[in-house]
């Protein structure tokens, strides 16, 4: 067995079998949830049913990226597709793409680039937000279009100060390769209104690996949002936001640049309780975002490939009903909507694309109806839900001359249902999801720009078991039949065809407090991948990786250290993938230690640090992308692909008032 996964088996393993009577008491702060206001996030344990909510505020190693790709990869069953600092690709049990579905604080936020230099969480900045939510799986029907593999949830909160007045955070990290972020948040009001300004700035420089050579990966991003609320009570509000972000990037993987990555959004939220017998709650969102993105190679000398100038406007939304329980059973009824268009443009000069005219290209429009509950039966509850959804698909544009079928209507069905028994401090849960996916704007483009595509089809089994406790036990086992499966295959043409494919894994994860002050943590993901048509594995998965962190922690100062271990990955599949990268061969397996600490003074000042990747070594994801396009090292030193960062140490500063 290799040596990464003969230790993260035997972490995993070890800690698993460590006995409760290995923990002393915890202290106060611990059983309220850990010290939050100045804990260091290097690995989660799932606390409930195939669901991880966790703090984007909290600081996190390795360092993340200024985006939720970035803040995502901390958490079992991520990983991310590396192609320079920015813009970094989800993937979550071995699927990306639109199998992920991410969810903007009630805003679908779709990509923009075709060779998605910006996928939805390069929109997001977690510091911004009060909780992100992780739903693994297709275990929830309620947030638009179901993600087969599973939700993400970037969550703020909607309501006003206890108490009149003002308060606020500022944040600045610093560390390596020139990292710099700021961050800025403010609330002032009354009880019955309140106004919110979040704003943050983030840059870094091209990074170094571990062997000494630069990855071209710079990057810098500004974003702003401010909203205006009223609560008439404790059970309603209603909210106008308004928010933008501005930046560029450049990347190790490709000859582009991005010279502007948008974006702009509002929204209306209307939420209320109500008195009525009938009715618990009722919810109201209307939004509109833009993305605008300009990619170009115009710095190049003697440039002759035309720059573009995508961008997608999305107009959408989603109305609620809560009933009121009878006998046990609660019932949420909802409508979502979403109307989403891709235009572009594009020129040999940057004055040549700007006085261009947009073309719409592809426009999808959706209407949802959904239905979830729960009802409690007998020790524990069924939790299940159901939805329908009608599609309409267009090429628009030069796009509809081929001759091709220019136009298509889909009505998907989707549904699970899952139980979830509670036993003292024991909960065992088990469910059956079906999502029905339509074929995305990047696939259409892969499949010769057509519609012609037949809608993917996952049917997956989860189940586990979750200990809470002094000894925090989790384990997560899943199986996906996947028919019509959305393959994109470099060794034909046209490049995107539906197969039959197989996924299964899970996660495993552990707690335990000892000697009043330490915590050890492990963690364990796999997923297995078959292309049951080809016969071959399925491309783009990740291998074995388990973490192990343990901390030490008192009143004043916490000090942790991290060991990341992934195996090799020899189950390739060259050439073949999904829309975000396809298998460049097999990988090696590393290890990884990084060193963490932090320092707190009172409830408003905390200081964090930390070393990421101690031992600088050099390393890339099996999922990362070629570094075939790094201008920064001559062709023939280019690395296969995109390296991790070497050592990095930063430090970062928390104030609240």
């Amino acid at each position: 067995m290799p040596e990464s996964k003969l230790l993260a088996v035997a972490a995993a393993v070890n800690l698993a079998l460590a006995l409760p009577a290995y923990a002393d008491k915890i202290s106060d702060c611990t059983e309220q949830g850990r010290c939050d206001e100045y804990q260091v996030v290097t690995a989660e344990v799932m606390q409930s049913p195939l669901t991880v909510v966790t703090d984007p505020k909290l600081p996190r190693q390795p360092l993340p990226a200024f985006d939720g790709s970035g803040f995502l990869r901390t958490i079992p069953g991520f990983n991310v597709t590396r192609k320079g600092g920015a813009g970094g690709d989800i993937t979550l049990r071995g699927m990306a793409g639109s199998r992920v579905n991410i969810v903007n604080d009630g805003q679908q936020v779709g990509g923009t680039c075709g060779g998605r230099m910006d996928p939805p969480t390069n929109y997001i900045s977690p510091d911004t937000y009060e909780r992100v939510e992780v739903i693994k799986g297709p275990q929830t029907v309620k947030y638009g279009p179901v993600g087969s593999a599973g939700t993400v949830l970037f969550e703020r909160d909607h309501f006003g100060l206890a108490e009149g007045g003002t308060e606020g955070r500022a944040s600045m990290t610093y560390g390596s390769f020139e990292r710099k972020d700021y961050a800025m948040e403010l609330v002032t009001g009354t009880p019955d209104h309140y106004w919110r300004i979040d704003a943050n700035h983030s840059e870094s420089d091209d990074f170094t690996d571990g062997n000494g050579d630069v990855m071209q990966s710079s990057y810098d991003r500004d974003n702003f949002h401010t909203a205006i609320g009223w609560t008439p009570d404790a059970e309603s509000v209603v909210e106008l936001s308004y928010g933008f972000a501005s930046g560029s990037a450049e990347y190790a993987d490709r000859a582009n640049k991005a010279r502007q990555i948008d974006n702009e959004n509002a929204t209306l939220l209307m939420r209320t309780g109500s008195e009525r017998d009938w009715l618990a709650m009722m919810e109201f969102q209307a939004y509109y975002n833009q993305n605008d993105h300009i990619m170009d190679q115009f710095d190049r000398p003697e440039n002759t490939v035309p720059g573009t100038n995508p961008r997608r406007t999305n107009l959408g939304g989603h109305l609620w009903f809560e009933l009121m329980p009878v006998a046990g059973w609660e019932l949420l009824v909802g409508v979502d909507y979403l109307d989403s268009t891709q235009d572009m443009r594009s020129g040999l000069s940057l004055d040549e694309l700007l006085g261009a005219a947009f073309e719409e290209v592809y426009r999808k429009e959706n209407l949802g109806v959904l239905l979830e509950s729960d009802w409690a039966l007998g020790p524990g509850k069924v939790v299940a839900g159901a939805r329908y959804d009608r599609y309409e698909q267009t090429l628009l544009g030069s796009w509809s001359g081929t001759g091709k079928v220019n136009d298509k209507t889909e009505n998907l069905l989707s549904g699970f249902g899952r139980y979830e028994w509670l036993l003292e401090h024991h909960q065992f849960y088990a469910g059956v999801g079906y999502a029905q996916r339509i074929a995305d704007y990047w696939e259409v483009m892969k499949a010769g720009k057509n519609l012609t595509l037949e809608p993917e089809q996952t049917t997956q089994l989860d189940i586990g078991w979750l200990h809470q406790g002094p000894l925090e036990l989790s384990a997560s086992l899943f199986y996906a039949d996947i028919q019509d499966y959305i393959l994109i295959d470099n060794n034909s043409q046209p490049s995107a065809r539906n197969v039959d494919a197989t996924l299964w894994g899970g996660e495993l994860g552990a707690s335990v407090a000892f000697a009043q002050h330490f915590t050890l943590t492990t963690t364990l993901a796999y997923t297995h991948g078959d292309n049951d048509t080809d016969g071959v594995p399925l491309g783009q998965i990740s291998p074995l990786e388990g973490r192990i962190a343990l901390d030490y922690e008192n009143d004043t100062w916490l000090f942790g250290a991290l060991w990341r271990l992934v195996d090799r990955q020899d189950r390739v599949a060259v050439g073949q993938g999904n829309i975000v990268g396809q298998d460049l061969g097999e990988t090696a397996g590393f290890g990884v230690l990084s060193l963490n600490g932090a320092w707190k003074h009172g409830r408003a000042t905390r200081l964090s640090f930390g070393i990421d990747n101690l031992f600088d070594k050099a390393y890339a994801e099996h999922v990362s992308k070629s570094g075939a396009g790094n201008d920064l090292l001559p062709p023939e030193e280019r690395t296969v692909r995109v390296n991790e960062p070497g050592r990095n140490a930063w430090v970062r500063l928390d104030y609240r008032f």
